[in-house]
C-alpha cells in the first residue's frame, strides 16, 4: 500500500528538478550561471550533488514553471527560448542558455522569481544578463522580475564592458578552481543563510578556506 508523507511530496519536487537540471561535470565548460552567483557553491555543487530534499526545490520548480509558460506563451510572438551561446576560452567554454531571446528585435529577456520586488538589480543577475547580450550581440536586455505574491518588476541593462571583463575573470577563476580541485574563495552575502552547502563552506573556512579533495 502506497503511503503519501510530506518526505514524498519533496522527494517528487526533487525528482521533478534534477530531471530538468543541467548539471555539469566537464571541468572544461563553464556556465554563465555558475559564473554569476556564488563561486564557492558551483564548485561544491559539481562535487557534491545534493540529494536530500528541501524546501528550495519546490521554490526552484515553482519558478521553472513561470519560466516554462511564459517561454510557451513567447513562442509564437517571435521570441526563442533557451537560446544556447558559447564562447571558446581555449582552456575552457564558458556556456550560457538565455531564457528568451528576440532575433529581429536583437533583445535578451532573463526572468527571475523571487519573493519580493527588489529596488535595484540584484548583482549576479546583472551580470548574468550582461554576458549573454554580449555573447549573443545583443542591442540591449531586461531582466524581468516576478515575485511569488504577483508582482512584477523591470530592468533595462546595455552592455557593460567592465562588468563583461568580470565575468571573464570569474569563469578563469572558477575552471583553475576545478582544475585543482580546491573550493574558490568564500563570497559571503545574506543568501549564504539559505545555501544548502554552508556548513561544509563553514568546515573548509574554519581550515583556512582550503577544502580537501572531494570525490
Amino acid at each position: 500500500m502506497m503511503w503519501i508523507r510530506e518526505s514524498t511530496v519533496y522527494d517528487w519536487f526533487r525528482e521533478i528538478l534534477e530531471s530538468s537540471q543541467r548539471i555539469f561535470h566537464d571541468n572544461n565548460v563553464i556556465h554563465v550561471s555558475e559564473v554569476a552567483g556564488c563561486l564557492r557553491k558551483a564548485f561544491y555543487t559539481r562535487r557534491m550533488p545534493l540529494k536530500q530534499a528541501s524546501t528550495l526545490h519546490i521554490i526552484m520548480t515553482i519558478g521553472n514553471g513561470v519560466h516554462s509558460q511564459l517561454q510557451e506563451y513567447l513562442a509564437d510572438k517571435g521570441w526563442r527560448s533557451e537560446v544556447e551561446v558559447e564562447w571558446n576560452f581555449k582552456k575552457f567554454r564558458l556556456v550560457g542558455h538565455i531564457d528568451l531571446y528576440h532575433p529581429r528585435e536583437n533583445i535578451v529577456l532573463e526572468i527571475k522569481t523571487i519573493s519580493k520586488k527588489p529596488a535595484s538589480p540584484y548583482q549576479s543577475h546583472l551580470i548574468q544578463l550582461n554576458t549573454y547580450i554580449k555573447m549573443i550581440n545583443a542591442s540591449k536586455g531586461y531582466l524581468v522580475y516576478i515575485t511569488r505574491d504577483g508582482y512584477v518588476k523591470v530592468f533595462q541593462h546595455s552592455l557593460d564592458k567592465q562588468l563583461w571583463s568580470k565575468a571573464v575573470k570569474r569563469a578563469f577563476y572558477l575552471w583553475h578552481s576545478l582544475d585543482g580541485n580546491k573550493p574558490p574563495k568564500p563570497e559571503p552575502t545574506p543568501l549564504c543563510n539559505h545555501c544548502p552547502f554552508r556548513w561544509r563552506c563553514f568546515q573548509d573556512r574554519q581550515r583556512g578556506g582550503v577544502g580537501g579533495r572531494h570525490g
